[in-house]
């Protein structure tokens, strides 16, 4: 019994390595390739708004389930996950923001739905997946975070200047109460995970996806685990780009760091590996409770369209957007599985924004690219948002491999010489 307890207290009433976080989080992306999708949790995001908003934009078209699309269940679990860890770890409340930090909040999201259309996918999707994709959107997706997190730290700051910093309340649940809720939803999603059979399909020629179905039970598996390390590590890119320039603290920022480069070298063993060719055999596919009827294109999978227009504008908007909101997307999804009202709000905004934002897009997109054919064109892009580019076949894979792991090892070393010198923080 003794033994139980230690266990129970070293994984869910003390706080992981933020590294630990970064570590898994740069593998399990990547691993989820084999899925024929990684999480890139942006789309699952705006489905839900699709689906609130349906009477309005889409009254007579057929919207993908908010429940049984591939990423928007991933989300679900995920943040099952993290009220699951959150429980355990006695850390649940209500936490009612006051009114100005619901604004916050509701703006926040606003702007990451906004700036993940834009960019094809948030800080999981276009960053991290992008590292993994060896897409350059990933690259700039990077750069435009980082520009966008330092704008909104600064408007942050002067809104805390103009009162808009006032605290709110919390209402505070039992620890013996949420442990023992905590212990009930562990024993029902291990029932989801072995006997929901339920598949579950992605498709999206745009991101080199094609159509394949998979078990139900194990997406639900894959966002169990990210959202319990997601709370337990409190991984979260706002922090990683925000609190060099915030606080000076680098702990984070080393974390994400290592993520994306774990998430380069595995993507590139993924995409270039000889072995790929077996997740056409019949035997791994059962095994893997996989089905497929269109494979995707290992290759270009997870390569957005939106080098480099779409994804450093998309990516700027964002990193003002989560600033506000006070957490990127995994850093809202657990932060609201903890209670946080204020980050429900955001990701509820985020649905909205992103999905009014794309039926507006979708409207105006034919007109923006005649008027900027001659850019289009010399950018060989068929899409408003840029090309797509395959950083190996541009470059080869080894310099490719080179630029992304410089562009994480640059983030870390930077991070830590501001950790010892505060040279950039505000």
């Amino acid at each position: 019994m003794e033994t139980i307890k230690e266990i129970y207290t070293h994984l869910f009433r003390r706080q992981w390595p933020a590294w630990v976080g970064g570590i898994t989080m740069g593998f399990i992306v990547v691993l989820m390739f084999v899925f024929g999708s990684p999480w890139a949790v942006t789309n699952g995001i705006i489905i839900w708004g699709d689906n609130i908003l349906k009477p309005i934009l889409y009254p007579d078209a057929d919207i993908q389930s908010p429940i049984w699309q591939f990423t928007a269940l991933i989300n679900w679990a995920f943040l099952l996950g993290a009220f699951i860890s959150a429980l355990l770890g006695g850390d649940f409340r209500i936490s009612i923001p006051s009114f100005k930090e619901f604004l916050m909040g509701a703006f926040g999201g606003t702007l990451m739905g906004i700036g993940a259309f834009l960019g094809f996918g948030c800080t999981i999707g276009a960053f991290l997946v992008g590292f993994g994709a060896l897409s350059a959107s990933g690259l700039t997706m990077m750069i435009g975070l980082g520009l966008g997190t330092y704008v909104g730290l600064r408007l942050y700051m002067w809104l805390l200047t103009k009162g808009w910093g006032t605290p709110g309340r919390a209402i505070e649940v039992p620890v013996n109460l949420q442990v023992g809720l905590g212990v009930i939803l562990v024993i029902i999603t291990l029932g989801l995970i072995a006997f929901l059979d339920k598949k579950v399909s992605t498709y999206s020629p745009a991101l080199g996806l094609g159509s394949v179905s998979v078990t139900a039970g194990a997406l639900i598996f894959f966002g169990v685990v990210l959202g319990i390390i997601n709370q337990r590590t409190r991984f979260c890119f706002v922090r990683a780009f925000r609190e060099p320039f915030m606080t000076g603290e680098g702990n984070m920022t080393r974390a994400a760091a290592l993520a994306i480069m774990i998430a380069a070298v595995a993507g590139a063993v993924f995409k270039f590996s000889p072995l790929v060719g077996i997740l056409e055999t019949q035997d791994v596919q059962d095994t893997l409770s996989m089905v497929m009827t269109a494979p995707p294109s290992v290759k270009m999978m997870m390569v957005a369209p939106s080098f480099p227009i779409g994804s450093l504008i998309g990516g700027f908007i964002f990193g003002i957007g989560m600033t506000l909101a006070g957490g990127c997307s995994v850093g809202s999804f657990w932060r609201a599985g903890e209670g946080s009202l204020k980050n429900m709000t955001a990701i509820l905004f985020y649905a909205l924004g992103g999905s009014v934002f794309a039926f507006i897009y979708r409207k105006i997109e034919p007109a923006i690219l005649n008027s900027l054919a001659g850019l289009y064109e010399a950018l060989g892009a068929t899409n408003a948002t840029g090309a797509k580019v395959f950083l190996p076949d541009a470059i080869g894979l080894g310099w490719a491999l080179v630029l992304f792991l410089g562009f994480g090892l640059a983030w870390l070393l930077f991070a830590t010489w501001n950790e010892r010198t505060m040279k950039f923080t505000l």
